[in-house]
């Protein structure tokens, strides 16, 4: 006759192990993964043809460092590298407030470097989007 199968006996959790796990996820879920490398920026202005940090300084009072990147034909004018999306959007209505002629500016988004959504940045920083 043949033996009888052996069934496992299920692993039952107790609501307080299924808890900490829960607890431990939330946790880990909050904490950015330290391999990304996203920041946020304020882009000021975008050209065909590239100007110097002085032109901002003389055409719209910035005296802080504008960063230039070359991206799909056109030379950018970014401000900043914030961790936080918030600061990055404080940043943005500050110029939007000033007397600069600037009020198109915005918010953008880099992954080591690498442009990206502001909405796919949120993501992986578990960040939230402001107005």
């Amino acid at each position: 006759e043949p033996e009888p199968e052996v069934i496992p006996e299920p692993v039952v959790e107790t609501p307080a192990e299924i808890e900490e796990e829960q607890l431990v996820a939330e946790i880990t879920n909050n904490v950015p993964a330290p391999e990304s490398n996203v920041n946020y920026k304020v882009q000021i202005a975008a050209g065909r043809k590239e100007v110097k940090q002085e032109y901002f300084a003389s055409r719209h009072g910035i005296t802080e460092k504008v960063d230039i990147e070359y991206h799909e034909g056109w030379f950018k004018y970014t401000l900043g590298g914030y961790g936080v999306y918030r600061e990055a959007r404080d940043r943005r209505n500050e110029i939007w407030d000033e007397d600069n002629k600037i009020d198109d500016d915005f918010v953008t988004a880099y992954n080591s470097g690498e442009r990206i959504s502001v909405q796919e940045a949120l993501m992986i920083t578990k960040q939230k989007w402001y107005k």
